[in-house]
């Protein structure tokens, strides 16, 4: 009597173990990926695949879950969405052969999404910038299943529509002079939620000085807006 208690004891013991391990295995991490690409003027920094791909590798193990998005700036507010995504699974109840294929897949569908930005005409009259990030920065905030959510733009941030043009003289001054003036009125076109959790990456590269100094201040004024929201934020050159 007292063994075969201590054999329902060890193997009641084993499933609860089993149990736990399954639950904390299931809830792997997932990563919210968006990028979005300036096609108002030409770029020299421009997403890469296999970058977008290593960053996701470096966040993720094999069972976690992914999503990637694609969006442009235009010279509209309203464009067209690319998207790829991997749902998480549990390993222990997954066949980690079928997941192999499955994640061959989605890198395949980020890397034919990306490719096909070089068919995009480059050049447009004006640039909404701001819509276009607040809108992404708004429904990663709202994303509740990513543990890890990044926004990578590539773009030289120049505002340039008929009520906002950074290419205006006193307009662009109040960047450095009375940033709370453009941001309250970016904010009546959409409002910034808390961006606490998401790392946003501001990518561009100058071509000459001009654009240096002018990207410097633009870079500056955005950086220091989305930290006040909660947001981390890093101006660089390149994703690497």
């Amino acid at each position: 009597m007292k063994t075969t208690n201590i054999i329902i004891i060890t193997v009641f013991g084993i499933l609860i173990i089993f149990t736990a391990c399954s639950k904390i295995n299931f809830k792997n991490q997932s990563t919210e990926i968006s990028v979005i690409i300036d096609i108002t003027d030409p770029l020299t920094a421009k997403p890469k695949s296999t970058e977008v791909i290593s960053v996701i590798n470096q966040k993720n193990n094999k069972w976690s879950g992914a999503d990637f998005r694609l969006l442009y700036i235009t010279n509209v507010s309203y464009n067209p969405m690319f998207e790829a995504k991997i749902e998480s699974e549990n390993e222990w109840l997954s066949n980690q052969f079928q997941r192999a294929e499955k994640i061959k897949k989605f890198y395949a569908e980020i890397n034919t999404i990306i490719s096909n930005t070089s068919n995009e005409t480059i050049g447009k009259d004006n640039s909404a910038v701001y819509f276009t990030m607040a809108k992404e920065l708004n429904r990663l905030s709202q994303s509740s299943k990513a543990t890890t959510k990044l926004l990578l733009v590539y773009s030289d941030l120049m505002e340039n529509t008929p009520k906002m043009s950074f290419y205006d003289n006193d307009t662009f001054d109040k960047t450095k002079t009375a940033p709370n003036t453009i941001q309250q009125y970016f904010e009546t076109q959409q409002m910034l939620t808390n961006l606490n959790g998401i790392k946003v990456y501001l990518i561009f590269q100058p071509e000459n000085m001009k654009q240096d100094e002018d990207y410097k201040v633009v870079s500056g004024f955005y950086k220091s807006w989305l930290e006040s929201k909660g947001a981390t934020v890093e101006i660089t050159a390149n994703l690497n």
